[in-house]
Formats: C-alpha cells, structure tokens, sequence
C-alpha cells in the first residue's frame, strides 16, 4: 500500500486534500500536515515523523509538497534520504493528487510516480478561445 501525505505551507494542504476527496470519496491513508506560520523546521519535523510512525515498515510512503525548495520539500527531502520508501512530489495540484490517489493500488511507489510525472503536463494548460 502506498500512503499519501500532503505537506504545505498555510492551509493549501488540507484544502486540496478535503477537495480530492470529493473526487475519491473518502480514503485511508491519506493525509496532510500544513505548516503554519512561525512554525519551524524541528516542529515540521516532528509532525511527519509523528506520521510515519503509523506506516508498517514496508510500506511506501508519497509526500506531495508545494514548492520545490521551501520548508516543506526540505524537510520532507531530508526524511526521505533517510528512508528509501519514501518519494517526495513537488508542486501538488488537484488532478495530481486524484490520479496519485485513484491510481496508488497495485503499484509500486517507482511506477506511480513515474505515471504522475508522465501525466503531470496534462494537469496544466492555456485555454484559447
């Protein structure tokens, strides 16, 4: 099985999760954690950590952040070099996260994120009239 968890800064992450789930219906292992303001590294840190304590060993785990680069990618980052189960996705959108969601079971974690990068150009694009 393979666990979502959204890490954002502000509200985007419980936002875009609440909103999936009119897509998917409700789903186990799916969660978010935003970081709020004046909240650190340390406590972000501890916050995934207190997450991952909920995942059996060998299961994976894909961790959707917002900007590449900022506080939640990093600390994210730095988790995942630690655990080889673990890929991090930047730049969360709505159909990325419902095609991760609906397209998770029977795959590996290598699979799936190779399938969101391949039909992440899909998910952006100019309207002309």
């Amino acid at each position: 099985m393979i666990h979502i968890l959204v890490v954002t800064h502000g509200m985007m992450a419980e936002g875009i999760v609440q909103t999936a789930k009119m897509f998917t219906g409700e789903q186990e292992n799916l969660n978010y954690i935003s970081l709020e303001e004046g909240m650190g590294q340390e406590e972000l840190t501890a916050l995934i950590n207190e997450e991952m304590k909920g995942i059996p060993e060998r299961e994976q785990l894909l961790i959707f952040c917002d900007i590449l680069g900022g506080t939640p990618f990093n600390v994210s980052s730095r988790l995942a070099f630690e655990n080889e189960n673990i890929s991090i996705f930047y730049g969360v959108n709505l159909p990325i996260l419902v095609s991760a969601i609906l397209s998770r079971d029977g795959q590996s974690l290598l699979d799936l994120t190779s399938l969101l990068v391949e039909s992440s150009n899909e998910s952006l694009g100019l309207s002309t009239l």
